[in-house]
Order: structure tokens, then sequence, then C-alpha cells
């Protein structure tokens, strides 16, 4: 299969390394990841203080595939040097079109695309009709925890 790649993240050889991830009861971004990032694996891996923040949050109809060894697939020609990529077409999208109906649900929202999020450890793959909301947080700091600080308690 020739895949249509598109880089939602332009830096190359930059490396994620997942802090959270959340399935969300919200209604507009159930799905929910934190990531530390670096151009550099072992600023990840000593806890540099340098390292990044990145949040990248998916729409409510985006829907979480897992890993792709969950299926029992092997994609070839995935792998690249940007962390998140848009595919148009994939092995898993037809998988997930003939096995979850994902072709007749929300047809009005236009094409569903495949992302692939690519870790230090493993590849979280999600179908879904918007590209992500990826934000950089900024440096973690030298205490490797973010403090947030809540004005009003509910």
């Amino acid at each position: 299969m020739n895949l249509d790649l598109h880089y939602l993240m332009s830096t190359e050889r930059y490396v994620l390394d997942m802090e959270s991830f959340q399935m969300k009861n919200e209604a507009y971004y159930p799905l929910e990841w934190t990531f530390y990032g670096a151009a550099n694996p072992t600023m990840l891996l000593t806890w540099d203080a340098n390292r990044d923040l990145i949040r990248v949050r998916f729409e409510q109809y985006a829907v979480f595939l897992g890993t792709q060894e969950e299926h029992g697939m092997k994609e070839d020609g995935l792998w690249n040097e940007h962390p998140i990529v848009k595919l148009s077409a994939s092995r898993l999208m037809s998988f997930a079109s003939e096995r979850m109906s994902i072709d007749r649900v929300n047809r009005n929202r236009g094409a569903l695309s495949h992302y692939v999020i690519r870790t230090i450890e493993q590849e979280f793959h999600v179908l879904a009709y918007e590209d992500p909301t990826v934000e950089n947080l900024g440096k973690v700091g030298d205490t490797g925890v973010r403090v947030e600080i809540v004005e009003e308690v509910e």
C-alpha cells in the first residue's frame, strides 16, 4: 500500500515519551496525551529540566485504536522521523472500516484520517476527522514536576 503521509509535528528526530493518557468524558476533547519531548532521547531518560512538555488533544469523534500489535497487524512504511503523522489510507484504517463500520458513522463530518503518534517505547493509533491540537506547554523545569495553580475549587 502506498502511504500518503502528512507531518503534524514538523520537527524531525524529535522524541516523545508519554507522561499521561486520558480518555475524558468531555464534550470536545475526549482523547488527551501529555508527553515529554526532546530532540535528544537522553534528555528524556535523565529527566533533563530542559525537556519540553507537549499536550496532544483529539476532538470528540476520534477513535482510539491502541497499537497495531493489539490488532495483530504489521504495516510496513509507517516508521519515520516525525513524532506525529497523518495518513489518508492505511491497513489499520481498512481493518477498522471492515470490522467497526467506521465509514458509516458520522459521514457528515468528512473523511477520517489515521494518526500515528510515535513515542520512545511504542506507537499509538487514532482515527479522527480533524487534526489534533498539539501544544508545547514549555520546559518542565528542574523538579520534574509540573505545578498547576487552580484559582477556584469546585
